[in-house]
């Protein structure tokens, strides 16, 4: 039986929240950002519904708070070494690099054990070596194989923070093969061929047009900037839904999978419109934008269940045990979203 997300949140109640965040996270320099994060997880959590039912969010901001307080205090310290002491401050650059698989593992500890689904939450399994390994490890490869082995880091990262994540007591199983990824990756490839090509034929269109007229300098400064955004719109906004479709496609929970069907046309349609009327509205519209896409993600992701969605809860509920309510007060808060 498949069960469908919706969301139900509408852009006026999201500005409401939006507008308040703001102006406190001004005031106040920033160090209203924890507060504010946790009211925008909890008002989208809450206006997402899968079977009729809520998502809720229940982080302490205060939590986010320390962890925004160390990233803070790290970033200060890197910028006042790098005026005094670009040795000190390498040192510094390469110890925050080598902790990145750490704070990978405490930020989706955090993200998980702090959503919950009919009053279960979800998990995460702390596995350091493993995430030194796929985070670290394979990362470093990627350059000495001239880019070869990217889709395979893609591919170990996703399982990684898929197969040590659980809902309740039921973990979650990664099906899709580093094949998969290889040949998305193939597909990339041939989108920014294909739109290389297409940019190159319309500046030598123009040139030719214009009787072989030699551009200005303005235009030639900017040019590499518009190139730049037409190729993340196109071959990074198809990039980035083929890597969500594949990797909510090959996950399951239980006997439950997951289907994701959108459409990169879609995206790119949903980010330049958002982006224009952000921008024409000086950012006032953009929790319209956030909103459509919000709707538009949960829409085209669905679960579907051989018994029904409510047996299979009931399921995870009775295995769970005292899992669902364990204590989140020592996480470490530093917001990393690996969320699809």
């Amino acid at each position: 039986m498949e069960t469908r997300l919706e969301f139900r949140g509408t852009a006026r109640e999201y500005f409401g929240i939006w507008i308040v965040n703001t102006l406190l996270k001004i005031v106040t320099l920033g160090i209203y950002s924890a507060w504010a994060k946790v009211r925008r997880r909890k008002y989208f959590s809450g206006a997402t519904l899968l079977g009729g039912e809520p998502f809720e969010y229940l982080a302490n901001p205060m939590a986010l708070f320390r962890g925004w307080m160390i990233a803070v205090a790290a970033f200060l310290l890197y910028m006042v070494a790098g005026r005094f002491s670009p040795l000190l401050a390498g040192l510094i650059g390469i110890a925050i690099f080598a902790a990145m698989p750490w704070i990978v593992v405490r930020s989706r500890i955090f993200n998980c054990r702090n959503l919950a689904y009919r009053n279960i939450r979800l998990d995460f399994r702390p596995d350091y070596p493993e995430a030194y390994k796929v985070f670290l490890g394979i990362s470093i490869l990627v350059p000495l194989t001239l880019g070869l082995l990217f889709p395979y880091a893609i591919y170990r990262q996703k399982k990684f923070l898929a197969e040590n994540c659980s809902f309740g007591a039921t973990p979650f199983r990664f099906t899709a093969t580093p094949g998969d990824f290889y040949r998305l990756f193939g597909r990339i490839a041939l989108v920014l061929l294909g739109v290389a090509v297409l940019m190159f034929a319309a500046v030598a269109g123009s040139v030719f047009l214009s009787g072989g007229v030699r551009p200005s300098r303005t235009l030639l400064s900017l040019l590499p900037l518009a190139m730049t955004f037409v190729i993340y719109l196109t071959v990074g906004v198809y990039a980035m839904t083929g890597i969500a479709n594949l990797t909510w496609n090959a996950t399951q929970l239980g006997n439950a999978r997951f289907a994701s069907t959108m459409q990169p046309a879609s995206m790119i349609w949903l980010a330049v419109s958002g982006a224009f009327a952000t921008a024409c509205s000086l950012g006032l519209l953009f929790p319209w934008a956030a909103v459509r896409f919000a709707r538009y993600r949960a829409e085209r992701l669905s679960v579907e269940a051989a018994d029904g969605l409510d047996s299979f809860v009931a399921g995870v509920q009775s295995a769970a045990g005292d899992a669902t309510g364990e204590e989140i007060g020592d996480l470490f808060g530093i917001d990393w979203d690996f969320a699809l």
